[in-house]
């Protein structure tokens, strides 16, 4: 298959002539917005049609879609037979449109949302759940896990690099069956290339606008000639630079720059039939700038004189075996340990110390030591296993994890230093399993359950010119119980309809910012908010798996919500979180893509999701809600159109785009909406492929990160935005052997 992303809705093949790009462009949105209710509607019902008939024979010759394995779910399965809302964006997709990084994937993944104010997206969130930010004093608990192989970066997702990634794959809703904390919201798993039993591997170079220069090189095989499947090695080498699209008028720099390092070793040992290790080392060393604000918004020029970085160095290793001896089981053992230091920094005041409208002088920056170490042992039925009672399927497990992170922060100006330092440990031990029966040969029901125990201890002292001015020290702990119950029915052999209610957890925890007004009424801990949420959905293939998609509408209430709240001006601040009040979500997710023969196919998705948090006032009097959850646009959607041959000319069509929504709950300032294309031509030989891509061609603006506070006299609160990255044209070199 040529491009396999699942996507489905709008999916529409736009032809026009005569029409200048920014008028085309115009008439493409107005045609999806006015018309994407009628064509999902009326693609869903050809789809579920045309599954339960056979199809026309197709006078155009194509290949037919091959079939992809989800691997972050508990159990791996076929993409078709996956009962849940999930994105695969596999390696065709990544190497085509200037695909470089994660990053670069989001807007065009249904209901998923990022947000800036890093040189790299680090911080997301899936169906509006998922944190801003990680400001000093902030502690690193998230909502939505970020897993390379077995690697655990969750909050940490700029070592998101594509290169050498088979497919990437995005969970939505809460995966507490399966992972329990950070995962309510949802799971993102990067899956890179395995090694082989036979010697392959590639090497790569891409040029383009702001300075791009990166290469890569990969390569893996068999180490022992007297058995090529014993043991398999592949590693991976890649470095990328550029300007980061920001000229500081102050230094006359690209002070936004980024450069990068990342290194990868995979080997795969397999000393007997039944027992397997894969082993996974990873090194990054992401060196970048960050200086993106400007008191005039104007976009692509700073005046900062102390300009900010974004570094993170991270060193982290997996192991996974699998023993297949025993009969009717299958035991699994996951081991991983990952160290991560990092550095974030930026200039308070955005202007220099001879700027005569300057109101200040200040400059932030914030150290970061973290450790991150998970076990999971368990026990699966295997192919050969008899069935248990009424049980066809099951799954036992433990999970361990500990969670340790240092932070020094200062905050500089010419009449004083303040600093916080903080400390934070947390330690989880988790009991889960997961069970399916069969009804009969056309219906199931699969039931998994999770009972999780947190313990969570922090701290944090702050000083001014190294006195004391205050600390706190906190302790959390709670038991948490959360499941899944989903009923699939298969409707024929290119139909599976399910539906599935999910009890989720996001943890309570402490702040541990020694800023926060305790006397005020700032709390030192807060309560684990709970998720339920349901899900109803179609899964199908129809015209000879020529045509493959989804459809999922969800429903999600929130009890207790967590809100993130911050207090303060001119570069200080503290930060806490507290416990809301209840929310609701709701929403329809739809992919799909269509061979339509002679290589050529048309894809999309497309999104609907709303959302309400009632009126609610936090410990300390601070009132919020009342109206929409942030990071809940109402609408998504891409189209793509693709000429995809095994060798010659091919060509890729991608136009994409999400509706404004709400930047935080501390205020009402919104993210504004957009529409993006995204393209690329190209010729693909033997072994080799040149590709000459563009992103964001029609060179649309649009926010990456909105501010609203009071950063300059006469300190009013104002609204400040950083812009996402402009057009950008480059050239892909690529050499398979």
């Amino acid at each position: 298959m040529d491009s396999r992303t699942r996507k489905l809705g709008g999916l529409l093949l736009f032809r026009r002539s005569g029409l200048s790009a920014s008028r085309q462009k115009q008439q493409i949105v107005l045609l999806m917005k006015t018309s994407s209710s009628f064509s999902l509607s009326l693609l869903l019902s050809s789809l579920m049609c045309h599954a339960a008939e056979p199809a026309a024979e197709s006078t155009l010759p194509g290949v037919d879609l091959e079939t992809l394995v989800v691997t972050g779910d508990l159990w791996e399965s076929p993409l078709e037979q996956v009962a849940a809302s999930v994105s695969v964006i596999d390696n065709d997709l990544l190497q085509s449109n200037g695909v470089r990084h994660f990053g670069d994937l989001i807007n065009g993944i249904p209901n998923l949302t990022t947000t800036g104010g890093t040189s790299r997206p680090r911080f997301f969130q899936i169906r509006g759940i998922g944190e801003n930010s990680q400001f000093e004093g902030e502690t690193p608990d998230s909502s939505v896990r970020f897993v390379v192989d077995d690697l655990d970066f969750t909050g940490l997702g700029m070592v998101g690099s594509t290169f050498d990634v088979s497919q990437v794959e995005v969970l939505r809703g809460p995966q507490a069956g399966a992972f329990g904390a950070n995962a309510a919201g949802g799971l993102i798993r990067m899956v890179t290339n395995a090694p082989t039993p036979y010697w392959t591997g590639m090497a790569e170079t891409t040029v383009g606008e702001d300075s791009l220069w990166s290469s890569g090189f990969a390569a893996g095989g068999p180490l022992l000639k007297r058995n090529a499947e014993e043991l398999m090695m592949r590693l991976a080498v890649e470095h990328s630079q550029s300007d980061g699209f920001r000229r500081n008028q102050t230094l006359m720099e690209d002070t936004n720059a980024r450069d990068e390092w990342m290194a990868r070793l995979r080997t795969i040992w397999n000393p007997s039939a039944d027992l397997s290790v894969d082993s996974t080392f990873f090194f990054s060393d992401q060196n970048n700038g960050y200086d993106e604000f400007a008191l005039d918004n104007n976009g692509w020029n700073t005046f900062s004189d102390e300009p900010g970085r974004d570094e993170q160095n991270s060193l982290a290793g997996s192991i996974r075996a699998t023993y297949d001896g025993w009969r009717g089981v299958r035991f699994t053992s996951v081991s991983s340990l990952g160290a991560v230091d990092s550095l974030y920094s930026y200039d308070d005041d955005w202007t220099s110390a001879a700027d005569p409208g300057a109101s200040y002088q200040g400059f932030s920056e914030v150290n970061r030591d973290r450790t991150t170490f998970n076990q999971e042992f368990r026990l699966d039925s295997s192919a050969d296993a008899e069935r248990i009672g009424i049980i066809d399927r099951w799954t036992l497990g433990t999970f361990i994890s500990a969670v340790d992170e240092s932070g020094f922060y200062t905050n500089t100006n010419p009449d004083r230093v303040k600093s916080l330092a903080t400390d934070y440990s947390s330690t989880n031990f988790a009991l889960f399993g997961q069970a399916a029966h069969d009804l009969n040969e056309t219906n199931r029901i699969v039931l998994g359950l999770r009972t999780e125990r947190i313990e969570i201890d922090g701290s944090g002292v702050a000083r001014e010119d190294g006195v004391l001015e205050s600390a706190v020290d906190e302790q959390y702990d709670d038991v948490l119980f959360g499941g899944k119950l989903t009923y699939e029915h298969d409707v024929n052999e290119q139909l599976m309809a399910f539906a599935s209610a999910t009890l989720g957890y996001k943890a309570g925890g402490i702040n541990n910012d020694a800023r926060i007004d305790v006397a005020g009424g700032d709390p030192l801990s807060y309560d684990t908010e709970t998720l339920w949420n349901y899900e109803i959905g179609v899964r199908a293939n129809a015209f000879d798996n020529k045509l493959q998609g989804s459809l999922t509408a969800f429903y999600m209430m929130r009890s207790d919500s967590q809100v993130r709240d911050s207090a303060g001006l001119g570069g200080d601040y503290r930060f806490f979180t507290d416990n809301g009040d209840d929310s609701v979500i709701q929403g329809i997710e739809a992919e799909g893509i269509y061979e339509l023969g002679g290589n050529w196919s048309v894809l999309g998705s497309f999104a609907l999701m709303g959302s309400e948090i009632d009126r609610f006032t936090v410990s300390n009097g601070n009132v919020g809600g009342g109206g929409n959850l942030p990071n809940t646009p109402s609408y998504g959607y891409s189209i793509g159109l693709r000429y995809q041959p095994k060798l010659g000319f091919f060509g890729n069509f991608e136009f994409l785009g999400k509706d404004s929504y709400l930047e935080s709950l501390s205020n009402q300032e919104e993210r504004s909406s957009f529409d993006v294309l995204n393209t690329s031509i190209g010729y693909r030989g033997e072994n080799w492929s040149l590709t000459l891509w563009a992103r964001n061609l029609l060179d649309e603006r649009y926010d990456r990160r909105v501010f609203f506070f009071a950063n300059e006299e006469p300190w009013d609160a104002k609204r400040y935005a950083s812009a996402a990255d402009p057009r950008q044209i480059g050239l892909t070199a690529r050499y398979e052997f």
